[in-house]
């Protein structure tokens, strides 16, 4: 199955003013986090519940997740069930869907809304497309966690990648990483397909910057709150079940300080959407 992950035309506007009515759901509202706002749907405690991983893989890994900046959590298949800001599905599959539980942020621990996440599941692809942020993954096949480090094979590309500050070489860059890089045995993208006892590394850019909204007569930044980092970080397929879902077992293995990302300002006298040229 090919997918599609975005087209040029998206990818400026995540690179820009993201068309944000995408994020204006009928279900959202303004909920503050870490000083910052953002607009999201939590899950219920009985939904949270849900997402929780299963006892038995909690226990098989559970020294694993003794050490420091390790994790797990499962990823629900994206079902479009939040695409559209003008349309509420009501559907069976979407009256039992889990609001943020197809994103996740690795580098808040937590499940988020799909513009602000490191990783997506949809149709049965792992995606890292975040706003404002440069996600690169990678297949290093059957390995455990414990024998991957910074050195590895498979990781040089993801190291030595240097992110571009300014916003149209950052672009370029995402529609290269979007593409495919092809580095000896190794495949550098945005989006790669779930298998079982897989493990990938993950580096993920989160540009510093502003992006500037309103809600219901409140501007507020979207990114306000976020925590904006450039971390690189392993995982792997530990379960897959069969509504699609996933569940992942992962371990940071670098972070840094991310760039702030600098766009062309913009014509007087017209409103850019888009790059353009």
């Amino acid at each position: 199955m090919v997918i599609q992950i975005i087209t040029v035309f998206v990818v400026s506007l995540i690179f820009l003013n993201y068309a944000f009515a995408q994020s204006q759901r009928p279900s959202m509202t303004v909920m503050r986090r870490s000083g910052g706002f953002l607009l999201r749907t939590k899950p219920t405690k009985e939904q949270k519940k849900f997402l929780l991983p299963n006892p038995v893989d909690l226990k098989k890994y559970e020294q694993f997740l003794e050490q420091p900046k390790t994790g797990i959590f499962r990823l629900m298949p994206d079902l479009d069930c939040t695409e559209n800001a003008n349309v509420l599905k009501a559907d069976a599959v979407c009256l039992n869907y889990i609001p943020e539980s197809s994103y996740y942020s690795f580098r808040e621990k937590e499940h988020t809304i799909d513009l602000l996440a490191d990783i997506r599941l949809r149709n049965g692809f792992l995606i890292s497309d975040g706003i404002l942020s440069q996600g690169i993954l990678v297949n290093l096949g059957n390995i455990e966690l414990e024998e991957v480090t910074p050195a590895s094979e498979g990781l040089n590309f993801i190291s030595s990648f240097l992110p571009d500050p300014q916003g149209l070489e950052a672009q370029k860059q995402y529609i290269q990483v979007m593409r495919g890089v092809k580095v000896g045995a190794y495949e550098y993208k945005k989006a790669i397909r779930v298998m079982q006892d897989a493990t990938y590394a993950l580096r993920v850019i989160a540009y510093k910057g502003n992006i500037f909204r309103v809600f219901r007569g409140y501007r507020f930044d979207l990114l306000d709150g976020d925590k904006r980092i450039d971390i690189t970080l392993v995982f792997r397929v530990v379960r897959t079940e069969q509504d699609g879902g996933v569940t992942l077992l992962w371990k940071e293995i670098d972070r840094k300080e991310a760039p702030r990302i600098e766009f062309p300002k913009k014509d007087k006298k017209r409103k850019l959407t888009r790059y353009e040229g």
